[in-house]
């Protein structure tokens, strides 16, 4: 299908999405195989209320409850328009489709696996961006996975983002080097995921090199590796049911070898940071903070070694239960600082659907221009259900 094509099907698939009355969730597989409505699970699509957390947690399994038989694929479409484009930018609209995947197995069907794979935008040829087999615990939380995964951080920034930009906390790089918290890992992950306690331990050998969720980036001359298992650990303390505190650390060492030269050097890596998140009781509002300092042995080739660090504060307000608006204020520096405003406002037509209205104001001396961009998001298959 060419890109012409597929931006016809698209705008015409979000048109009849707008047009019928009925819904499904982000991942319509796990409505259609327990009978649930959408609403079970979600507010405004992606976001996930309390019920959604703790199906999450369980390995997305109910225990002792019948299944429907279901084809385990859904198709997730996006559409989005920004209004100012940057000097590197020629495409106003861009459409991204992701197909997903997920089943339990198993004697107990505590077993399952999730894929993702991105069917590529703005010219980018498609890859799999998750691809991990999962068991888990129900008794007490605990889970182990091996595969194509994310690194969890309080905020999510690609799966269930809120927003249309990700954090530069988490987007950021240093030097040459590529290491973020967005980028899948290929590894093994071990972990706890309890109403108390969110504990996760990763080993990663690899990562995903595809373009994910945009153009493909520009070929380097230098190319990187994994030089020892890049580890990465997570833990989050809920004092109560409304505030949660956590840690994070990341450590890896990488090598770089010139394409062009074939001279080689390596950098050892640590991002460590601190995380926050307070909900009012009637679920209303929310704050969400993190900040992480970094440092870089040899940030550029000739030993030089560089500290940066990265943060945000995030602070959110539903008037309804399928829509919501925020402000998120970050900082970056990698050395040379960067801030900003995101404002934004989401409101779910229906449940299948998402609309996001971003505005983002650089701030400080020689900041970038801003930016306006929308988004449409919605999920196919469509549950038969009509109920708000």
């Amino acid at each position: 299908m060419n890109a012409r094509l597929a931006l016809f099907a698209v705008v015409g698939s979000m048109a009849l999405a707008l047009a019928l009355p009925s819904r499904a969730s982000a991942v319509p597989i796990f409505a259609e195989r327990y009978g649930f409505k959408c609403t079970q699970c979600h507010t405004a699509v992606p976001e996930l209320n309390a019920f959604g957390e703790h199906f999450r947690r369980a390995g997305y399994r109910l225990q002792n409850v019948p299944q429907n038989h279901v084809v385990p694929i859904a198709l997730r479409l996006q559409e989005g328009w920004t209004k100012d484009l940057l000097p590197s930018q020629n495409r106003r609209f861009n459409a991204l489709a992701v197909a997903i995947s997920t089943a339990n197995f198993g004697p107990d069907d505590t077993n399952s696996y999730f894929a993702r794979y991105l069917f590529g935008s703005q010219g980018a040829a498609g890859s799999l961006y998750y691809g991990f087999l999962q068991h888990v615990t129900p008794s007490n939380g605990d889970f182990e996975r091996v595969g194509l995964l994310p690194l969890q951080t309080i905020a999510n920034a690609t799966q269930r983002l809120d927003t249309i930009t990700s954090q530069p906390a988490y987007t950021y790089t240093v030097g040459h080097s590529a290491a973020n918290f967005t980028t899948p890992r290929l590894g093994v992950d071990f972990g706890k995921r309890t109403d108390t306690v969110d504990l996760e331990f990763v080993a990663a050998f690899d990562e995903y090199h595809g373009a994910a969720y945009g153009a493909p980036a520009p070929p380097s001359d230098l190319a990187q590796s994994f030089a020892r298992p890049e580890l990465f650990a997570t833990a989050n303390v809920s004092v109560n049911p409304d505030l949660t505190f956590g840690i994070l650390g990341l450590n890896g060492k990488r090598d770089f070898t010139s394409r062009a030269t074939g001279l080689s050097y390596s950098d050892v890596y640590y991002r460590d940071g601190i995380q926050g998140m307070w909900t009012s009781p009637s679920r209303r509002f929310e704050v969400t903070g993190q900040q992480l300092w970094g440092r870089d042995d040899d940030s550029d080739g000739f030993g030089t070694p560089l500290a940066s660090s990265g943060g945000f504060v995030t602070f959110k307000y539903r008037p309804t239960h399928n829509t919501y608006v925020g402000i998120r204020y970050d900082a970056a520096a990698n050395p040379f600082p960067q801030r900003d405003y995101d404002f934004y406002a989401v409101w779910a037509p229906t449940i299948h659907a998402r609309l996001v209205l971003e505005h983002t104001k650089p701030i400080g001396f020689g900041a970038a221009p801003q930016a306006t961009q929308a988004q449409l998001l919605f999920a196919l298959p469509f549950e038969k259900d009509t109920a708000h």
